[in-house]
């Protein structure tokens, strides 16, 4: 799973600590919602979001369902495209790496080799996927996005607040080899695009 920056807002919302309970659990265009954690001293964070601090608690994301009227975004794992700091390597050290095998993404995620994550609070077009393919698969354009209590993007209200509005599957999105549409093979889905609605909706 990882988030795929179509035509998003300008500019992220910048590096912010994570809640430690969740190190490990991004993947990659979940929402997560600004909180407070109480306790200083069981919360490690990177010296330098300390300033995000207040007498008795620290600021930090969460992954979590949104709620309106609270500060949110959509996070960037800084595995895959955007946000990888030293790219992917095609081929394992042997240079033997397959489809099935996979390559091999060097250096960690962003929420591990930090604790922070890189939060998209601008309304855009973002593309996710891996997280509800089913869910999404089966959606129509124009129906509402909302996020699960771990901060996946699904077509279920389940009483949480509207995150996004679901614009559609991209397939055969290569330009510089052959689409399996050109091969006359069937299209297979990469992603679904989705409009990340901003903090600016009630």
């Amino acid at each position: 799973m990882a988030l795929k920056l179509l035509n998003p807002g300008l500019r992220p919302l910048g590096m912010f600590d994570l809640d430690d309970s969740h190190a490990g659990a991004v993947n990659g265009g979940e929402y997560v919602q600004l909180k407070t954690e109480a306790a200083v001293g069981a919360e490690g964070y990177a010296a330098d979001v300390g300033q995000l601090e207040d007498v008795a608690s620290i600021v930090n994301f969460e992954l979590a369902s949104r709620t309106a009227g609270r500060l949110g975004g959509l996070a960037d794992e800084g595995g895959e495209e955007y946000g990888t700091l030293f790219g992917s390597l095609i081929g394992s050290n042997a240079g033997k790496a397959t489809l099935v095998s996979g390559a091999v993404v060097l250096g960690p995620t962003t929420d591990r080799a930090s604790g922070k994550v890189t939060v998209w609070a601008q309304a855009g077009l973002y593309g996710v996927n891996g997280q509800n393919d089913a869910e999404l698969t089966a959606a129509a354009a124009n129906t509402a996005i909302h996020a699960s209590g771990a901060g996946v993007l699904q077509t279920t209200a389940g009483g949480t607040d509207q995150v996004a509005i679901y614009v559609g599957a991209m397939s055969d999105s290569s330009l510089v080899s052959t689409t399996n549409t050109a091969a006359g093979e069937a299209a297979t889905t990469e992603y679904h695009a989705v409009f990340f609605t901003g903090n600016a909706q009630a």
